[in-house]
């Protein structure tokens, strides 16, 4: 696995390949880093040479304290590819990423072969924005690092996951001692990124082929929520994967995978 940086716009950008084979460009959602893609990196390499850059303020990129928007990192992943010298490359974008995957499609579709948006939607809801400045603020507040993950895997994880109380403990127990924690002040520049996006009109100026993999116990972007603002893309196909929430390629790795290679493969 290769794990270079590189010098791009106002950053050096940290992402990490797996793989041989055609390129498959992956964006990690909101507080997450290219170790975000870990449950499918095995399945998905067999296939593709996966790129996957850690965003703005978040992982080995740096500064951290650099400006931080939407456009910025869909800026950010085009520059990449331009630095490997890609002409065209299928996209997948988690949350956070599939807005930035959308932004790059919708601006730059020469450049953007398939996308792929898992649990992902251009429009956020008041009570979307409201949670994710409340988990900001309590981590400004000083809420202890496990209390707080245990917190925020309740939003991400369908209820399965909760069912082993020793597996939630070591789940917090590596989510805290993770290296690269994003710091405090570089999450809240990313949750003003994710609030400030005016997103209208985004999803008409997108001609790729879409799909949309949507999690069935997703409660920060709900199926019927996700296929109102998403059905507007002119070619799309929205796929429900059954017993997954938010991070539905951490629920069910296998199952996103069938999915999303089913989907790539139809090209």
């Amino acid at each position: 696995m290769g794990m270079p940086t590189i010098p791009i716009n106002d950053l050096d950008l940290y992402y990490e390949t797996a793989g041989e084979g055609p390129p498959l460009l992956l964006i990690a959602g909101f507080a997450s880093d290219s170790q975000s893609w870990a449950p499918v990196i095995p399945r998905l390499s067999e296939h593709y040479r996966l790129i996957m850059p850690d965003n703005r303020a978040v992982g080995r990129t740096a500064p951290q304290d650099a400006s931080t928007s939407i456009e910025q990192m869909s800026e950010d992943c085009l520059a990449l590819i331009d630095a490997l010298q890609l002409k065209q490359v299928p996209v997948l974008g988690h949350s956070m990423g599939g807005i930035v995957a959308m932004h790059m499609a919708a601006h730059w579709s020469h450049r953007v072969q398939q996308l792929v948006l898992a649990a992902s939607s251009p429009s956020r809801s008041a009570r979307t924005v409201s949670l994710i400045d409340t988990l900001v603020a309590l981590r400004e507040a000083g809420t202890p690092d496990p209390l707080w993950f245990k917190t925020l895997f309740h939003w991400l994880l369908a209820p399965p996951f909760f069912e082993d109380p020793a597996a939630v403990d070591t789940a917090v127990k590596l989510a805290v001692s993770y290296p690269y924690l994003q710091p405090v002040a570089a999450m809240r520049r990313q949750a003003d990124a994710i609030a400030r996006f005016e997103a209208d009109g985004l999803t008409t100026r997108v001609k790729t082929p879409t799909l949309a993999i949507l999690g069935e116990c997703d409660l920060l972007i709900p199926s019927s929520d996700a296929v109102s603002a998403l059905c507007t893309i002119g070619d799309i196909r929205f796929e429900e994967m059954r017993d997954a929430a938010h991070s539905l390629h951490w629920d069910d790795p296998r199952t996103f995978c069938d999915i999303v290679l089913d989907f790539l493969k139809l090209d």
